[in-house]
């Protein structure tokens, strides 16, 4: 199920591991030549590449392990 709630500034969207994929094929640009919005593809853009980023997360060589509990 997905849900979304507002936390301060920020809206919380959480969407099924299972339903992402379905997700970002469904905000890839649209195949026909009518004029679009330039700030709403660059949205899509980038909430399509975080979503890949939250499925498949790099780990990065030189950011440290936080392991102090905090």
């Amino acid at each position: 199920m997905t849900t979304a709630k507002r936390e301060g500034e920020n809206v919380i969207v959480t969407i099924p591991v299972e339903e992402v994929h379905d997700l970002r094929v469904a905000l890839q640009p649209c195949p026909c030549k009518s004029t679009k919005s330039h700030a709403t593809t660059q949205l899509r853009e980038r909430f399509v590449k975080g979503l890949g980023m939250a499925v498949s997360p790099k780990k990065s060589a030189t950011a440290p392990n936080d392991q102090s509990g905090s």
